[in-house]
């Protein structure tokens, strides 16, 4: 067994949790546990082993004895409390509600907590769409140590008693902060508190302290130090791995491309954005005489410097992946890697690991063959500068680029045949509408440009597609473990809301909503493809596929249209795509599976769950800042009309996106006062009763902006020609964090 490689501690987990199922009803002792777990792992990870399994729900303790949770009559779930004071426990697989519980029956418990509960015994009447009931046993694991938010005076507005709003506005928590002595006034500044227990249950109000003081929010780069905070987003590198790094050259030396395929004389470019940093792949494209293409993709040789189970290597899996803001990256790994040593800079040498395709005219893969590399990059090119040399070449431009502009028209003859042929299989191929902020030099937002997706960011989207079907497919065929990317395909609830949804539109998805190929939703796209509604429908379809993760099992990427789908091309920002990388240079050297046990199995489960947290956790984080930049834009232009298009339709209102600033905002139905209007489940509509006016999902709008709220980071709008009705008195808030949320403004700078 493996110990200190990323991935492992799953094994130990694995080892205790089989021999708490042995004990059965009888548990195990910590003493016996650390008895029989595996050599060499000391009681402290063993310690750390049971409370992952605790925290995951497989194993409790009880008077100091370890059961595994199926022989027990106790479950485990997370806690969402209510805003009455009850809550649910989410306890299914997918993190359904499973059980209710009473405020009564909470004891010390709070959001976000892992409990133990005791299922109650079913009551006779209740009806049998009502969650179960069920009392908390124990609080196995807090959900909040600490909290991000800002400090507001309680009512009495005495010195000292301040209570913590939220930076997540729905998190339900009371939370009490004392001033501390000589501490400077902290309201309007975003906090992280520590939180502690009460003194005893049902105490009243929790108690936290400061831990650091992350600033006023319209300073520039605070608003990213409040969402690294709020999401636990590493930032700064131990020291460890600062050393690790700093010991290597900067750049690779003679001996180190030895026994490596040189094609430093190939014609080869990075693509990439303006403001990019890391340069982790590189292209070569060659024409064939029999009609066909040599496709060379080159990517950095992480692995080559990163050694597993080194400081390097567990601080990337802690990290899973970068994080991208508008005005900063948080990277996986150290600077010293990222932006030089494994960055594919012009006119000097790199190692790298190469995907070499030999494809047919008709874009088919008919060979593969990878290599360890060394390549050295003619140019450092732009996705603006080769749109411009494809589709608006200069006189001067064959002088200025020589042989890499024929490679450039070649490679944009590649990516139309490879296109072409994906989409003739059934990919799908969105284009979604997007906005990149536009920050001043001293980082303030000062507008929004849409995101341009041209024919050189296809180009380079086709050769990864090729290079990461060709990997896995390797990978798979050697009987080699490695995290493939996995997309399986839709359910069949949200087929058939979104053949509803379109049904409303005209639309028609047709086909076995059990076994729907691809195909038919790319149908969809095309019947939409030009229409004011692109944008939307396309929305409408990525939202009901599932979310892609990393699995070991290969199962095909259901909107790629692809039997087999791995990571390979970023390494330097994704650490699914560094094990891919090991894997393959095994395959290499000439090992097999055989050869290397130690990632078979729950290790390489273990690190797909990870990574698969850690790219949600990111992407939530890039979406926040990106809505909170936007909604702080637009607060001071209240009483503005904009053009929106909605996007959608529920009972309290309807979502409108700015169709300028793409950003959603809310039209609450309290202010639709020309008439009555009825919300329709079905068809995804609002009627007004008496004049007949329907709002439609897709249907363009003019909305004014009538209230921007920077602390829930929202917008609210009310429809261009339609009168507000009087607003009716608001009722008295019932809790301290209500009350310090409506004593607020809601428009501010």
């Amino acid at each position: 067994m493996s110990i200190g490689l990323p991935g492992s501690e799953a094994l130990l987990d694995e080892a205790l949790l089989a021999e708490l199922e042995r004990a059965r009803r009888q548990g195990l002792g910590r003493s016996a546990l650390e008895e029989c777990a595996p050599d060499g792992w000391t009681a402290e990870q063993v310690g750390e082993a049971l409370a992952r399994l605790a925290g995951a729900g497989s194993a409790v303790v009880w008077n100091r004895r370890w059961y595994a949770i199926r022989f027990t009559d106790w479950r485990v779930g997370q806690l969402q409390q209510l805003d009455g004071g009850d809550a649910l426990v989410r306890t299914g697989e997918r993190g359904e509600a499973g059980y209710f519980i009473r405020r009564r029956d909470l004891k010390n418990g709070r959001d976000g907590d892992t409990v133990l509960i005791r299922p109650s015994k079913p009551r006779k009447g209740r009806p049998r769409n009502d969650l179960p009931r069920a009392t908390l046993v124990k609080v196995l694991e807090r959900g909040l140590r600490s909290v991000v938010g800002t400090l507001e005076l309680g009512d009495s507005g005495r010195r000292g008693t301040r209570w913590l709003i939220p930076f997540d506005h729905k998190l339900s928590l009371d939370l009490i902060v004392p001033e501390e002595r000589g501490e400077e006034p902290l309201e309007e500044q975003f906090v992280e508190v520590e939180v502690s227990s009460q003194s005893r249950p049902g105490a009243g109000p929790w108690r936290g302290r400061i831990r650091e003081v992350l600033g006023d929010p319209r300073t520039p780069g605070v608003d990213v130090q409040v969402v690294l905070r709020h999401f636990q987003i590493p930032e700064e590198f131990p020291a460890a791995v600062t050393v690790a790094a700093d010991e290597l050259p900067e750049d690779p030396e003679p001996d180190d491309w030895r026994n490596r395929s040189d094609f430093r004389d190939e014609i080869t470019v990075t693509i990439d954005g303006q403001t990019a940093r890391d340069f982790d792949d590189a292209i070569s494209v060659r024409k064939r005489k029999n009609g066909g293409y040599l496709l060379a993709v080159h990517i950095a040789d992480v692995s080559h410097y990163v050694d597993e189970g080194s400081a390097l290597d567990l601080e990337a899996y802690r990290r899973g992946t970068s994080v991208y803001f508008p005005e900063r990256a948080v990277p996986m790994l150290p600077e010293r890697l990222s932006n030089g040593l494994c960055s594919l800079r012009p006119e000097v040498p790199r190692l790298t690991l190469s995907a070499l395709l030999e494809i047919s005219a008709g874009g088919e893969v008919v060979r593969r063959r990878f290599a360890n590399s060394v390549i050295r990059s003619r140019r450092r090119l732009t996705y603006s500068e080769v749109r411009r040399l494809l589709e608006e070449p200069a006189p001067g431009d064959a002088a200025e680029y020589g042989e890499v502009l024929p490679m450039l028209e070649t490679a944009h003859e590649l990516m139309r045949v490879l296109n072409r042929n994906r989409i003739e299989r059934g990919s799908i191929d969105f284009d979604l509408p997007q906005g990149n902020v536009i920050l001043d030099t001293d980082g303030v937002t000062v507008g929004v440009r849409p995101a341009d997706r041209t024919a050189a960011h296809r180009m380079i989207e086709e050769f990864m597609i090729a290079a990461n079907e060709a990997v896995s497919a390797e990978l798979v065929g050697h009987e080699l473990p490695a995290l493939h990317r996995v997309h399986d395909p839709p359910a069949r609830d949200d087929l058939f809301e979104l053949r509803q949804i379109l049904k409303g539109l005209a639309i028609d998805l047709s086909g076995d909503l059990d076994n729907l190929h691809p195909s038919a939703l790319q149908e969809v796209l095309q019947q939409v493809a030009g229409r004011p509604e692109e944008p939307f429908v396309s929305t409408l379809v990525l939202r009901s596929l599932r979310q892609a993760l990393y699995a070991p099992e290969s199962r095909g990427h259901y909107a790629l249209a692809a039997r087999y789908y791995a990571h390979f091309t970023s390494p330097i920002r994704r650490y699914p795509d560094l094990l891919v990388h090991r894997q393959l240079k095994a395959l290499l050297a000439g090992r097999d599976a055989a050869d290397d046990p130690t990632l078979l199995g729950a290790r390489v489960a273990a690190i797909g769950e990870r990574c698969s947290f850690t790219e949600r956790r990111a992407e939530r984080a890039e979406r926040i800042i990106l809505q909170w930049k936007l909604v702080r834009l637009l607060a001071d232009r209240l009483g503005e009309a904009f053009v929106g298009r909605v996007t959608g339709i529920q009972p309290f209102g309807i979502f409108v996106q700015l169709v300028d600033f793409y950003v959603d905002g809310l039209v609450p139905i309290r202010t639709l006062g020309d008439d009555f209007y009825v919300f329709d489940e079905a068809q995804h509509t609002l009627t007004g009763k008496e004049h007949g006016r329907v709002f439609r999902l897709g249907d363009e709008v003019r909305v004014i902006l009538s209230e921007v709220d920077e602390r829930r980071r929202s917008l609210n709008l009310r429809i261009e020609g339609i009168e507000e009705p009087p607003l009716r008195p608001r009722r008295r808030p019932r809790y301290p964090s209500e009350r310090s949320r409506s004593r607020r403004p809601r428009s501010r700078r």
